[in-house]
């Protein structure tokens, strides 16, 4: 009894809330709308004034007396809309706006003006979830509790994307120009937009004071790899660093009888795997100097040692220096020449000879010793790296000077995996991977973006965090319209495939009905090519279109038995009174068949007489001619083609078919030329792959048996495991190749005791 009435209580406040949020949301929509409105009414004119508008001027004023005109209509679907999403919420129907259909789906797979007005709006969507982070947190969580659902902020009826779908569907039937509905919807960001966050502090107070969630308080939730995070400018604040607890300062046990180092574990978090990394490079790096006397650097000690403020300054004469020699070469980026990293060190080290009042030149401290070999090694090891393109490769290898001028100035560099100079080695690395090839031909003008991206640091000469925080924020913009215009291509793609794999899976399905029924019969010419061909383009027809619970899908198989029951009557008179009495319905189904599919009148009309003699000589009891096997086998082969039936696969390719069957939407797999393709979508039933190209474009369906054809005969394979971003890969090269010179070095002296 106590059960019942709290469950009573918990729904009706659920319901209070929800109505809460819903009339505030209403009552904020009607508005912020109205005003809207009348803000667009008045900027149109100044649109259709300015001078670089004047060839437009005219679709701006028409947009204007539309809006005009259709001022109520306008509001009162807005409202209805987002009234509807309520609703939708309320029963747990209320699907994501980003991936919801703007309109016919065959038109949007041509229509350049809808994916260029979904780019626009979802652009104000991310933006929007980006400004909006906290409150949108906070009022989501809240409505979901309403709902006892799992939602996302994507999925809640006040979301930036509700908003935005609403005015979409508002100005659908009004005859505005794609320009000027662009132009209105970044009106509408800055408007309407701008005011959510005054709508989610009043929903989410309002919720709280009806006892909903009332101790919520945000939480930030860290991306469990760095490559997913995205710097958000804010200025980073210095740390100090701990030691890491399972490495401890080399004794002279290690130095003289040193063990192989294991990477740290996969269980640490990225922050404590970076820093235990780094202090077994460290460690490595101090081991392999204390075995080879030429590279021993001085003692802690030694009272002559560079200043800091003396190494950094070296690094900006170096750069400088660098700069003249890149200025020419960084014009042509497709033919550009790595920089030679090697020659660096040595440069580095005259610089600061030069800058050195002493007479007696200092020795390099250990830690500086060690910055410079890391940072050598970085940028070596990524000249090296195979999933970069080598013109990218030659271009991030010119950063060198920059990053180590940056490493003398900033301790924690190598073991913040968020440092905003580290972001940005590793997106400008995985874009150059997705978008650039090896021949230097690029997608979406990528590789001149890496360029001017490399020259903007090269051309400063202070080098620092903020610096390479907004040339992360710019290039991250880019990166992230680029992907969006894949993210819509390959919807689009996919919306495409499924309806192609919905006629493979029919056009089969009818074969095999045909097949069945006709396969141990001997069947004259005319009857089978009738079956095989023009009928068989009749039944995927009404299959597609009414299924196979309709009326028409049953008289189409009986045709089929009908034909055959006709071909196999004995002489029996009241077999071929009943037969003479349906005759009449299977020509109305066959004429019906050939209207449907716009077959031939001329071929329909021979093909029809022709059926027509073969039961005229069955009702004089003679046995038509079977279709000669030739002929048959022809048909048959043809028919299954068409159907794009699948021969019977050997025990090695069903093997693999398994493992394709289990495979993950977006896996890529790699050409024998080396090109990558992704699969955006499969159907495991049918085992028809989508695949697309790295920019989104469809390359093309293929089959699994196809696929696995081409595994077997080494023309193709999946490309397992997730890639890590640029630095941590090459760091972790980097700690491998100096374990094993460690060892290399350690056995060679051991040999020569």
């Amino acid at each position: 009894m106590n059960n019942s009435g709290s469950t009573d209580n918990l729904r009706a406040n659920s319901d209070r809330g929800l109505t809460a949020v819903r009339e505030m949301t209403l009552a904020f929509s009607r508005d912020a709308i109205k005003t809207f409105l009348h803000t667009v009414h008045d900027r149109l004119i100044d649109y259709a004034q300015k001078p670089s508008e004047e060839t437009r001027g005219f679709e701006f004023l028409h947009a204007r007396s539309q809006i005009s005109n259709r001022h109520n209509e306008i509001l009162r679907i807005f409202v209805r809309e987002m009234d509807r999403y309520f609703d939708q919420f309320a029963s747990g129907e209320l699907h994501d706006p980003a991936v919801e259909g703007s309109g016919d789906e065959t038109l949007a797979l041509m229509n350049q003006d809808v994916l260029e007005e979904d780019l626009a709006l979802s652009a104000i969507r991310t933006r929007a979830s980006v400004d909006y982070t906290e409150p949108l947190w906070v009022l989501t969580r809240r409505m979901t509790r309403l709902v006892g659902g799992k939602s996302t902020e994507h999925r809640v009826p006040v979301s930036p994307g509700c908003f935005c779908q609403a005015l979409q569907r508002s100005l659908a039937d009004i005859d505005i120009e794609l320009p000027v509905k662009l132009v209105i919807y970044k009106l509408f960001d800055r408007q309407f937009v701008r005011q959510l966050a005054e709508l989610y502090g009043q929903c989410s107070v309002r919720l709280e004071e009806l006892g909903v969630l009332p101790d919520l308080r945000y939480q930030i939730h860290k991306a469990e790899s760095a490559d997913s995070a995205r710097f958000t400018g804010a200025q980073p604040q210095r740390r100090r660093v701990p030691q890491s607890p399972s490495l401890q300062i080399p004794t002279l046990e290690d130095v003289v009888s040193p063990a192989p180092l294991a990477l740290p574990s996969e269980q640490l978090s990225p922050a404590e795997y970076q820093n235990q990394l780094l202090d077994s490079i460290q460690l490595l790096q101090d081991r392999l100097v204390a075995r080879t006397p030429d590279q021993r650097r001085e003692l802690t000690g030694q009272p002559l040692q560079y200043s800091a403020r003396q190494l950094v300054e070296a690094a900006v004469q170096l750069q400088q220096f660098n700069q003249l020699m890149a200025a020419d070469v960084l014009e042509a980026a497709r033919e550009i020449k790595p920089f030679d990293i090697a020659r660096a060190r040595e440069q580095l080290v005259n610089q600061l000879q030069q800058i050195t009042d002493s007479k007696e030149t200092p020795a390099l401290g250990t830690d500086d010793a060690r910055i410079i070999d890391l940072v050598g090694m970085l940028f070596e090891y990524i000249l090296n790296d195979e999933q970069i393109p080598d013109c990218v490769k030659a271009l991030l290898s010119y950063l060198h000077t920059p990053f180590l001028k940056l490493a003398f100035a900033e301790s924690d560099f190598f073991r913040r995996q968020d440092h905003p100079a580290r972001l940005l080695l590793n997106t400008l690395a995985d874009a150059g991977a997705k978008w650039v090839s090896n021949d230097g031909s690029c997608e979406f003008d990528m590789l001149e973006q890496i360029r001017k991206t490399v020259r903007s640091v090269l051309d400063h000469q202070d080098v620092d965090t903020r610096l390479m925080a907004s040339l992360l924020m710019s290039i991250n913009s880019f990166v992230q319209k680029v992907e969006l215009r894949v993210k819509l291509l390959e919807k689009r793609a996919m919306e495409q495939a499924r309806g192609e794999d919905q006629l493979y899976e029919v056009k089969q399905r009818v074969n095999r009905e045909i097949h069945r029924r006709v396969a141990e019969k001997d069947i004259p010419s005319a009857p089978l090519l009738f079956l095989l061909q023009p009928w068989t383009d009749y039944m995927v027809l009404v299959l597609l279109r009414f299924g196979d619970a309709g009326e028409a899908w049953r008289q189409s198989l009986e045709l089929i038995d009908d034909m055959l029951w006709g071909l196999e009557l004995t002489g029996a008179e009241s077999e071929w009174r009943r037969w003479r009495q349906h005759y009449p319905w299977m020509e109305s189904q066959i004429q019906k068949g050939f209207d449907m599919i716009g077959y031939d009148a001329n071929k329909a009309f021979k093909l029809k007489r022709s059926i027509d003699r073969i039961y005229q000589l069955r009702e004089k009891n003679l046995q038509p001619e079977a279709a000669p096997a030739e002929l048959r086998n022809k048909l048959v082969q043809l028919a299954e083609r068409r159907a794009n039936e699948r021969t019977r696969s050997t025990d090695q390719e069903k093997v693999v078919l398994e493992k394709l069957r289990l495979l993950e939407f977006g896996s890529w797999f790699q050409f024998r030329d080396g090109r990558r393709e992704k699969v955006a979508w499969f159907n495991p039933d049918s085992m028809q792959f989508l695949f697309v190209d790295q920019t989104g474009k469809r390359t093309g369906m293929k089959s699994g048996q196809q696929l696995a054809q081409a595994i077997l005969a080494g023309d193709l394979q999946i490309v397992t495991g997730k890639t890590k971003p640029l630095v941590e890969r090459t760091m972790e090269t980097i700690f491998k190749d100096l374990n094993l010179q460690v060892q290399s070095v350690s056995q060679k002296d051991h040999y020569v005791g």
